[in-house]
């Protein structure tokens, strides 16, 4: 009943690596070449005889091949082979063959799942794959059934898989009416990312994501020892159990899946490299004295056995949830998802405290109140939480904040926008199809004043063009402001916005110079004309500034490649933000002479000495903020005895006699003898690199991919940092200067508030 279907090891392998190649490979004869070349492929080898030709895949096939790969990482046992699997439905002479995109099988489900592709974002309608899918499905899953018999009865996964297809909402209802899973770019780079971090385990979060709420096949009725009381008032369970029996109804919330049902979002992705560790510390037969957080979603059974009546504490039997997504889990997903990482099933149960049914965004609080003070929770997620866990705050401050930080979660995530799926989730590793910064966007959002603008006096808002009196009103007209905007950007030059960092349009210099253009000329019509602005829709607001927008969105159309690049690529880090709203004035001044916002007339007069000025400053900000980042994180990961720990034996030496050449009065602590280059060995060495990667692997424009942890950055600065030290006929380069932005652009978005702000303010004119 069904094609045919790689089952063992050798024959999957060999399916994985032929599809995770981005081309098709031949080796044709000499003769060929010609109509080969006119069919699209080109020579990869010449041979004597031969010639060894490749041809790129097309996007239809990219996306299949992506879906494919992740089912294989979940450790499916049966996959498809090659394209367009036959499924047979009906019977004797009616028997009629069926084509499905992907096919996969393992003990509990079955994936079947149809792709469709386009090479740029576009509104597509999808009603009559969604109609022609609907009528196959119960068919199709009769023929499985016959071909694997009666007794195999398993749940079935019926997906679309998109990449630049944007669905509309009428779609979107239609494949929630026939169960039809729909599966979108950000689904996809998340599961990639998840499956290649955790392998076969990340199947879990699959399951749990696209079988909520179905039985769990075989788990009805599991009981484990507990004790119920109450945690902050609210009713939880201490208990014991199997960590697989707890990953079979868990869920992790993490802010890279976009699900509706998860928001608040609020973890980050698993590392990989802490889950070996894990793995690791188990085998040698450690264990965890401390509990895994989690909440039951879906209530659970309590047979009571006993009652200490001093402390009102119930001892007795917790009866699981039998359903998937049953068990969301707020904090120690390390340690659950490490369990799969020990050489044999760890059957040594571990200790758990859950919630009974508290709401996501107690979740989310909890999540904070529990990780805010840890460095290991990188400040671009805590960041993107403001929008979870501040949106009630009664401070000012906070709530423009926080509606700030909701914004960009669903111009990111909402479909339709030019923006969804241009922002990197914490924890994912940035693609050219994401080129935006969380952090960098809201910050965008809140100095902009289009909700708001503080009185710092008085603490009142003042209220922007986007404001309302509920902060979801003024979330959705901030909204639906921005996507207005960014739909005319995006339609003025599809392909160069799809460029992302590369394009010098879809990145956050741009962005968020855009942002503050929009605000900028409001707040000047508003004032020429006497307007209330905030009592005025949206869509009207935009028509109010597009005469003026007309000429930016001309030159994003018209200009040549080198031309754009000439005009919008910034050198200042930081203070780029200034430098490309500028040169957006530059251009709308031709249609508004008379527009001139702060900073514009003395960006003009900018002299070249000036430049050199800010570069010299911004170079003497690197090297101060991350030494001081480097020391404190070792510190508080290894103690106060860190540098004896984890700072090679070599550089010690170093260290030590530089120390002893200091006289008695002038002698420092040994760790401030550390130099550029030191500070490079000790971040790259592989006991510690993980913990740095966030923030100080940094790639620079030209440098290959493929590397785990990029330093090369220090290199450069180190031979940047000289410039201002010997000025003496020297001078920076534009690519001296394109490293310093880069640098400090990626700094200031990744390390945590304290190092940015205070002492160690970012120069920035």
């Amino acid at each position: 009943m069904l094609g045919e279907l790689a089952r063992d090891f050798g024959a999957k392998r060999t399916e994985y690596v032929r599809r995770s190649k981005a081309y098709e490979e031949e080796t044709i004869r000499l003769v060929e070449r010609s109509s080969k070349e006119a069919e699209g492929w080109y020579v990869q080898r010449e041979n004597k005889n031969s010639l060894r030709m490749r041809r790129p895949r097309s996007i239809e096939e990219v996306t299949e091949n992506r879906f494919w790969n992740i089912l294989y990482r979940f450790g499916y046992a049966e996959l498809n082979k090659g394209r367009t699997f036959p499924i047979k439905i009906g019977k004797g002479q009616a028997t009629i063959e069926k084509r499905v995109d992907i096919f996969a099988k393992d003990d509990e489900t079955i994936v079947i799942a149809r792709c469709r592709s386009q090479r740029l974002p576009a509104k597509l309608s999808l009603l009559d794959d969604l109609n022609d899918f609907a009528e196959l499905m119960k068919p199709m899953a009769d023929a499985v059934r016959l071909h694997y018999g009666k007794d195999y009865k398993p749940k079935i996964i019926w997906c679309i898989v998109t990449e630049n297809i944007r669905w509309s909402d009428s779609d979107l209802r239609r494949a929630k009416e026939y169960n039809i899973k729909v599966i979108q770019g950000l689904e996809l780079i998340y599961f990639e990312e998840f499956s290649k971090k955790l392998g076969p385990a990340a199947r879990y979060q699959f399951h749990a994501e696209y079988l909520e709420d179905q039985k769990v096949p075989t788990f009805s009725g599991r009981k484990v020892p507990a004790v119920k009381t109450k945690l902050g008032g609210k009713t939880a369970y201490l208990f014991s159990a199997l960590a697989r029996d707890i990953l079979r109804i868990a869920f992790v919330n993490h802010r890279d899946l976009r699900d509706p049902s998860g928001a608040p979002s609020y973890q980050r992705i698993v590392k990989p490299n802490r889950l070996k560790e894990i793995g690791r510390f188990l085998d040698e037969g450690k264990f965890f004295p401390n509990t895994i957080l989690l909440n039951f979603h879906r209530k659970p059974q309590f047979e009571p056995l006993a009652k200490d009546h001093i402390s009102s504490v119930h001892f007795g039997n917790l009866i699981l949830p039998d359903r998937y997504k049953s068990c969301w889990i707020i904090d120690g997903q390390h340690r659950l998802y490490g369990t799969t990482y020990t050489q044999d099933n760890y059957d040594t149960p571990l200790f758990f405290i859950g919630f009974d049914s508290v709401s996501t965004s107690e979740e989310a609080n909890i999540f904070v109140e529990i990780n805010s003070k840890q460095a290991t929770v990188p400040p671009t997620l805590l960041s993107a939480l403001e929008g979870e866990v501040k949106w009630d705050s009664d401070d000012p401050k906070e709530r423009l904040s926080a509606i700030a930080s909701r914004a960009v979660d669903l111009l990111n995530t909402r479909g339709g926008g030019a923006l969804e799926g241009k922002v990197v989730s914490p924890g994912i590793t940035a693609g050219t199809s994401q080129p935006l910064n969380v952090r960098s966007i809201q910050d965008r959002i809140n100095q902009s004043g289009l909700v708001g603008v503080l009185n710092p006096r008085t603490g009142v808002i003042a209220p922007g063009p986007c404001w309302s009196e509920t902060s979801e009103g003024a979330l959705g007209r901030l909204v639906t402001l921005l996507e207005i905007h960014f739909e005319e950007v995006q339609a003025a030059n599809p392909e160069r916005w799809e460029m992302g960092k590369a394009g010098f349009l879809c990145m956050n210099f741009g962005v968020g110079s855009h942002i503050r253009l929009v605000a900028e000329l409001l707040a000047f019509l508003a004032a020429k004309e006497d307007l209330v602005l905030h009592q005025q829709e949206p869509h009207d607001l935009h028509t109010l500034i597009k005469p003026f927008i007309a000429p930016v969105l001309t030159f994003i159309n018209e200009a040549s490649d080198a031309q754009f690049e000439e005009r919008f690529r910034v050198i200042f880090g930081s203070s780029g933000f200034h430098h490309y709203f500028y040169a957006l004035v530059d251009l709308v001044v031709e249609a508004l002479p008379e527009f001139s916002p702060e900073g514009y007339a003395d960006f003009k007069r900018l002299t070249s000495d000036e430049v050199t000025d800010l570069a010299d400053r911004q170079v003497k900000w690197i090297q101060k903020v991350v030494p001081a980042y480097i020391l404190q994180r070792l510190q508080h990961d290894f103690g106060d005895d860190y540098f004896d720990k984890m700072v090679p034996k070599e550089v010690q030496k170093a260290c030590q006699e530089r120390r002893i050449d200091d006289d008695g009065d002038e002698k420092l602590p040994v760790e401030t003898y550390l130099d550029w280059i030191h500070l490079q060995k000790i971040v790259k060495q592989k006991e510690v690199r993980d913990g740095f990667k966030e923030v100080l692997s940094i790639r620079l424009r030209d440098e290959p991919g493929g590397k785990h942890f990029y330093d090369g950055w220090f290199d450069a600065i180190n031979r940047i940092r000289r410039i201002p030290a010997h000025p003496a006929g020297r001078s920076y380069s534009d690519a001296d200067l394109q490293i310093v932005s880069h640098v400090i652009e990626f700094l200031t978005n990744t390390l945590p508030s304290p190092y940015v702000a205070g002492d160690y303010a970012v120069p920035m004119s």
